[in-house]
C-alpha cells in the first residue's frame, strides 16, 4: 500500500479536494451517471457531495491510519478514493513508499521530490485531483456487478481439511504471514493425502478492485496453480469491501481464476454462495455482502434471494447431516452490536428455530471470538482478523451481549501501541466431529476445540 491512500491526514486532504472538483466541466457527465445511481433529484455535483462523507464523519474506520498502519474506511466512496489514489499512482510508477521501507536514501529523495515538484500527484495538484475524481466516478457509474441467483456444489470427504481465513485481503506484511501458515497447512495435508478447501470469508481492501484482488489475494494466496492441480479447492465469499467498486473484480478476477474453478453455478458463471458437502456435514458459505444500492456502506449484512431457501432446502435434504454456514457479516457480535441487523435471523428462521445450525463461522468484525451457543447455533464463531490492524483494546470484562466462551487477546506493540494479532483457523473433518485449531500470524497455536 501506498503512503498517500492509507494514510488518515492524506486521505481526508484527498476527499476534500474531491468534494471540490465535482462540479468541474471536465467531469460533468460522469458525475451525472453516477449520480443517476442515487434516488432522487438535485444537481448531480450536489447529490454525490451529500454522499461524499468527510474523513472524520465516515463511519468508524478499522483501523487507526497513522504510521505504518492503514487507514481503512468502512464508506464506500472514500474507500473507492483510497482505491483510486493507489491505482493511479501506481500507473504512473510509484513505488511502495510506507514509512516502515523508507531507508534515509529513500527518505531524503522524497523531500528532495518534494521540494522541486510541490503539489505533483498530490491534493494539492488539481489536474491529478480530477484524474482521482474521475476514476472513482467512473466505478461508480458502472453500478454492480449483476447477482448470480444459482449455488456451486461441490462434494468433499468426510475426512477434508478446512482452512478458513476472513478479511485477510490487503496484502500487508503480517497478512502475508498468515497466508504463509496457511500454505503449511495446505502442504501438510497433501502430503498425507488428505482433501484441503481454503475459503476465505470476504473483502479485499480498499474497495475490491481487479488490481487489488491480483495484488493483495492472488499473488500470495495458500494454494499454488500445481497444488490446485492435485485437488486444492479455493473459495471466496463476498464481502462489503468487495462490492464498495460494484463486485466487478469479485467476480469477474478473483473468481475466474483457474485456482477458484469450483465456485461456479451449474451454467458455468462465477457465483458468489456455495455448498461443500460430505456426508456428515453441509458447509454452506453465504453472500452477505451483495445489494443493488451502488452506495450502501454494507455495515449490516443482506441475504438476497433465494439463498436463505437453498439453506433450508440443504437442512431439509438429508436431516441427519450437520449443518454449518460461513459468512462475511456476523450473525452476533458483543463489541460492535450496531453491526446486527434483522435479516440474516428473519430469513434463516426456519434453521435457527430447529437448531439445525452445527456452526457458523463470520468475518467483517476483526475479531477471534468463540462465543457460546446461542440464537440456534451451537458454536457460533467470529473470524475476522486474517488481514485487518485494529488496536488491541478489548475490555478486561467484555460489554452485555452474546456470551464469549473465549477470545484471541495476544498482542503485539507498534507504534507505541498495542495491535492484535491476525490469525486463520484450521477445521480438520473426522466423520462428525471437526476438530478446529486457531493459529495466528507468527505461528503459534491460539485455540483448539472439538466441534460435532
Amino acid at each position: 500500500m501506498l503512503k498517500q491512500s492509507f494514510d488518515r491526514g492524506s486521505v481526508r486532504e484527498y476527499v476534500e479536494a474531491v468534494r471540490g472538483v465535482l462540479g468541474s466541466d471536465r467531469l460533468r457527465d460522469l458525475a451525472g451517471h453516477a449520480a443517476a445511481r442515487m434516488p432522487g433529484g438535485g444537481a448531480p455535483a450536489d447529490k454525490l457531495r451529500s454522499a461524499l462523507s468527510s474523513v472524520d464523519e465516515s463511519p468508524t474506520p478499522r483501523a487507526g491510519g497513522a504510521g505504518t498502519h492503514p487507514y481503512l474506511s468502512r464508506d464506500p466512496i472514500i474507500s473507492l478514493v483510497q482505491s483510486s489514489i493507489e491505482s493511479e499512482l501506481r500507473a504512473k510508477g510509484v513505488t511502495d513508499d510506507t514509512p516502515a521501507r523508507r531507508g534515509l536514501f529513500d527518505k531524503i529523495v522524497v523531500a528532495v521530490r518534494e521540494l522541486l515538484h510541490p503539489g505533483n500527484f498530490s491534493p494539492g495538484d488539481p489536474g491529478w485531483v480530477i484524474k482521482i475524481a474521475e476514476s472513482t466516478l467512473e466505478r461508480l457509474a458502472d453500478g454492480n456487478h449483476p447477482f448470480n441467483p444459482g449455488p456451486a456444489e461441490y462434494e468433499i470427504s468426510d475426512s477434508a481439511r478446512l482452512v478458513l481465513v476472513g478479511d485477510w485481503g490487503t496484502g500487508l506484511p503480517r497478512a502475508r504471514s498468515v497466508a504463509t501458515h496457511m500454505a503449511e497447512e495446505v502442504a501438510e495435508a497433501l502430503g498425507n493425502q488428505r482433501e484441503v478447501h481454503v475459503i476465505h470469508l470476504g473483502d479485499v481492501y480498499y474497495s475490491g478492485l481487479p488490481g487489488e484482488y491480483k495484488s493483495h489475494v492472488l499473488s500470495c494466496w495458500p494454494v499454488s496453480a500445481d497444488q490446485a492441480k492435485a485437488g486444492a479447492t479455493s473459495w471466496s465469499l463476498n464481502g462489503n469491501h468487495d462490492m464498495y467498486s460494484g463486485g466487478f473484480g469479485y467476480f469477474q478476477t478473483l473468481l475466474t481464476d483457474p485456482r477458484f474453478a469450483h465456485q461456479h453455478s451449474a451454467d458455468g458463471h462465477p457465483t458468489s454462495f456455495f455448498r461443500l458437502s460430505s456426508p456428515s456435514w453441509d458447509f454452506i458459505g453465504l453472500d452477505t455482502a451483495w445489494d443493488s444500492n451502488v452506495f450502501s456502506k454494507g455495515e449490516i449484512a443482506v441475504l438476497n434471494n433465494p439463498q436463505a431457501d437453498f439453506v433450508v432446502s440443504v437442512a431439509t435434504e438429508k436431516p441427519s447431516k450437520k449443518l454449518a454456514l460461513l459468512s462475511h457479516h456476523q450473525y452476533v457480535s458483543t463489541y460492535s452490536p450496531g453491526d446486527i441487523g434483522a435479516e440474516l435471523g428473519e430469513k434463516l428462521a426456519p434453521v435457527l428455530r430447529d437448531g439445525r445450525v452445527t456452526a457458523w463461522w463470520w468475518g467483517h468484525e476483526h475479531r477471534c471470538i468463540g462465543f457460546e451457543s446461542c440464537g440456534g447455533v451451537n458454536f457460533p464463531r467470529c473470524l475476522g482478523h486474517g488481514g485487518v490492524p485494529e488496536p488491541q483494546n478489548n475490555a478486561a470484562t467484555p460489554p452485555a451481549g452474546p456470551r464469549i466462551a473465549w477470545e484471541e487477546r495476544d498482542f503485539f506493540v507498534s507504534d507505541d501501541e498495542r495491535w492484535r494479532r491476525f490469525g486463520f483457523a484450521v477445521l480438520d473433518l473426522d466423520g462428525g466431529r471437526i476438530t478446529a485449531r486457531y493459529t495466528n500470524d507468527a505461528g503459534a497455536p491460539v485455540h483448539t476445540e472439538e466441534i460435532s
